[in-house]
């Protein structure tokens, strides 16, 4: 009986064994003449060989090329038999004289190897030759040439290069769809050694794992490439190898795929991922994405910055909740007391349902905007987005617009405190001017004078009181102007207080000045300094006790070599919370109840802003039923007569 093998397909690589071949013709010739009487055995049924002591044929029968499918017009040199032993002891036997039954190993072009079963007789022809008879069945053939066929379709259909090699490399057979992918031309490579065939670093590769075959190991697999050929506008082929070892044989199977569209395509989306990776890394917000699963995928360097006290919990497969809750319990978030659990409720439902912005609050302070939306696989991809100097300008904005409130309510109040203070002495010039214009008492009443006194008072005062106004206005505006000169500290006070005394008087105020004489002169505008005066004093006496009244203005030099100028009084004083409602524009503290007469609440306010455009401080204390004290303090620079500039 014969058993087939599979066969290997028609390659270009045939026409090669078979010029070689014919390069033999002739000693071949000579050998079949000398076994010319053997001829007529071509026609019979029985496969058929004429073999030399080393196994290569010298001649074969028809039906012996039927058995192995060998072309008609093939040389016979092209077929060579092996015997299953390892030594050739059975041929030596035959060319000997013996009988000898033996299995065999038939090597044929285009065919992979088939093993059958042979009688070895010696030939009668020329000595030394070795006639080999198969049995005949013509059913096993058939079958067998049935499967080759099958075989070689196969092989042709399949995409590896697979190669038969003898344990030093030595190529037997091959079958290739595309034999040049290995940028060698197909005749090279029966009858050579792979690692002589294949160009480098292959070969070294190659060779390296027959080595380790043949010390023992069954199976190797390998990686390789292959540069384009010279002058080739191709680019670098990648292959895989994998060589077996066949039990009970000298036989190394080698198979070698070419991979190289799947590396490209592997390498293309490797690109892809790291330029994906690049992008989302430089992200100024951080970036997470979690699987359908609710498992983390990846995160850029600024989520793990955001969340540096999660860091080791923040890693891939992790899943979302565990990474939460491990947070909330390291204090990573500021989570209300006695809220916890409806906390983390409150966030794993945005998470899951992916709804509206969250805004988050760190440990340290920070503040974290949420935004997550979910991906087509039912996965959620989230920006954490620093906003932190957004709060703070949110606050910013807060106190602002509440400032701003304030300064348009009190911007009414100005008003409202304006159109009072201003009505109240027009009605009482429209009211006297009209008496004394009807003469509603008779011709050339006396009283008429003291109308006319009251209408100059009330003139006086708005006078006053539009003066201050538009001086604020100016100091504001920044176009007030200094006109500087010397000025006696201890001639401006007496000349105040000569003003004032008529005031004082009727209140049963003391007005006292301790100024040293030898107190060195300042650098100033005097008029201001007289109104500044004028305007401490005065609030002084309107708010002096009915009875014991004093007003004191000290001048001494500071420290610093400047000059404190203060009024003191013992009136009925304010509380702390008072002094920035007294300081403010038409501040009132003390109503009508609590002082002599009402004022306009400008002093102050005025008094502040002059002593700022001199480069000076003004400075309030005061104490409900002690009194009230204001320093105005003149910097070194105008001590001396003349300003000396920094």
């Amino acid at each position: 009986m014969t058993t087939a093998l599979p066969v290997a397909p028609q390659t270009d690589a045939a026409p090669s064994r078979l010029g070689r071949a014919r390069l033999e013709k002739d000693e071949l010739d000579m050998a079949l003449e000398e076994a010319a009487g053997l001829q007529w055995l071509d026609a019979l049924a029985t496969p058929l060989w004429l073999l030399r002591p080393d196994g290569l044929t010298a001649w074969l029968n028809g039906a012996a090329r039927a058995l192995i499918g060998l072309e008609r017009d093939a040389p016979a040199a092209a077929v060579r038999v092996s015997l299953s032993s390892r030594l050739p002891t059975p041929l030596e036997q035959a060319a000997a004289g013996r009988t000898v039954d033996a299995r065999a190993t038939i090597h044929a072009p285009l065919i992979l190897p088939l093993e059958v079963d042979l009688r070895l007789v010696p030939a009668p022809g020329p000595s030394g030759l070795i006639l080999a008879e198969a049995p005949a069945d013509s059913g096993a053939r058939q079958e067998m040439m049935r499967l080759n066929e099958q075989l070689i379709a196969l092989s042709y259909a399949y995409p590896d290069i697979r190669f038969e090699l003898l344990r030093d490399g030595t190529i037997l057979d091959f079958a290739a769809a595309s034999p040049g992918d290995l940028n060698v031309p197909a005749e090279r490579f029966l009858a050579h050694r792979v690692q002589e065939v294949l160009p480098d670093p292959a070969a070294g590769m190659l060779a390296t794992a027959l080595g380790r075959l043949n010390e023992g190991q069954t199976v190797i697999g390998l990686d390789f490439s292959l540069p384009p050929p010279s002058g080739s506008a191709g680019g670098t082929k990648f292959f895989e190898a994998r060589l077996v070892a066949l039990p009970d044989s000298d036989r190394v199977m080698c198979s070698i795929r070419n991979v190289t569209e799947r590396v490209e395509a592997e390498s293309a989306a490797r690109r892809a991922h790291h330029l994906l990776s690049d992008a989302i890394e430089c992200i100024t917000e951080g970036f997470v994405l979690y699987d359908a699963q609710d498992r983390l995928v990846l995160c850029n360097g600024r989520y793990r910055e955001l969340f540096s006290a999660n860091t080791d919990l923040i890693t891939p497969g992790a899943r979302f909740e565990e990474v939460l809750r491990g947070g909330v319990e390291r204090g990573v978030y500021q989570v209300p007391d006695g809220d916890l659990d409806g906390w983390i409720e409150r966030r794993l439902e945005q998470h899951r349902r992916a709804g509206a912005p969250m805004e988050v609050q760190l440990h340290d302070g920070r503040w974290i905007r949420i935004e997550e939306w979910r991906t087509h696989e039912g996965g959620t991809v989230g920006i954490r987005a620093d906003i932190t100097d957004l709060k703070t300008r949110e606050a910013e904005l807060s106190v602002t617009r509440d400032e701003a409130e304030r300064a348009n309510q009190r911007k009414s109040d100005y008003v409202h405190h304006l159109s009072h203070e201003l009505r109240t002495p027009l009605n009482a010039v429209l009211g006297f001017a009209q008496i004394i214009h009807d003469e509603m008492m008779g011709p050339n009443n006396p009283r008429y004078r003291e109308y006319a006194g009251q209408i100059a008072a009330a003139g006086v005062y708005m006078l006053d009181l539009i003066n201050n106004l538009l001086d604020l206005a100016r100091i504001e505006a920044g176009r007030m102007d200094l006109h500087e000169e010397a000025c006696n500290l201890s001639l401006l006070v007496d000349l105040t207080f000569g003003m004032m005394q008529p005031r004082a008087c009727e209140a049963a105020v003391a007005l006292c000045m301790e100024i040293p004489n030898d107190l060195p002169s300042l650098h100033a505008d005097a008029s201001q300094i007289r109104q500044m005066l004028t305007n401490l004093i005065g609030n002084a006496i309107k708010f002096a006790p009915a009875k014991d009244g004093r007003v004191l203005v000290r001048g001494e030099l500071t420290e610093e070599g400047g000059i404190a100028l203060t009024v003191t009084d013992n009136g009925i004083g304010m509380r702390p919370e008072q002094i920035p409602v007294a300081l403010d524009a038409f501040g009132q503290v003390h109503g009508r109840n609590q002082a002599a007469e009402r004022g306009s609440g400008l002093g102050l306010p005025l008094t502040r802003a002059l002593i700022a455009l001199h480069g000076g401080s003004f400075h309030i204390d005061s104490r409900v039923g002690v009194g009230t004290t204001v320093r105005l303090t003149f910097p070194p620079c105008r001590v001396g007569g003349r300003m000396q500039r920094p």
